[in-house]
């Protein structure tokens, strides 16, 4: 199994998301946050979950992007040989194809 590796930016994102959510409740954040690591967790175990829908959209090689069940945020993620680099964590309702993803 791979270990799933948080870039500093994914670190941010995370960290915005609980923060907005933790302003609506610290139950909701606490339940984004569980649902997170379930989903790295499940990464983890089988890598090739994720779509490659945007890595021939935005021109990333192996760039794949998996959906938080509950709530509408991407998992964007680059499987490696020996580990999962977590690229970003984003809104699906931002406009993604002009965010910087820090890979280009």
């Amino acid at each position: 199994m791979k270990k799933a590796r948080p870039g500093i930016d994914a670190q941010k994102d995370v960290e915005k998301a609980v923060l907005y959510y933790a302003g609506q409740s610290l139950s909701v954040s606490q339940l984004f946050i569980e649902e997170y690591k379930a989903v790295v967790a499940l990464l983890e175990r089988m890598p090739s979950m994720g779509s490659f829908r945007f890595a021939h959209e935005l021109d990333i090689a192996d760039l794949r992007a998996y959906s938080l069940h509950s709530f509408p945020y991407l998992v964007f993620y680059i499987e490696h040989n020996t580990f999962i680099d977590i690229v970003r964590i984003l809104h699906s309702s931002r406009d993604i194809y002009n965010l910087p993803l820090g890979l280009k």
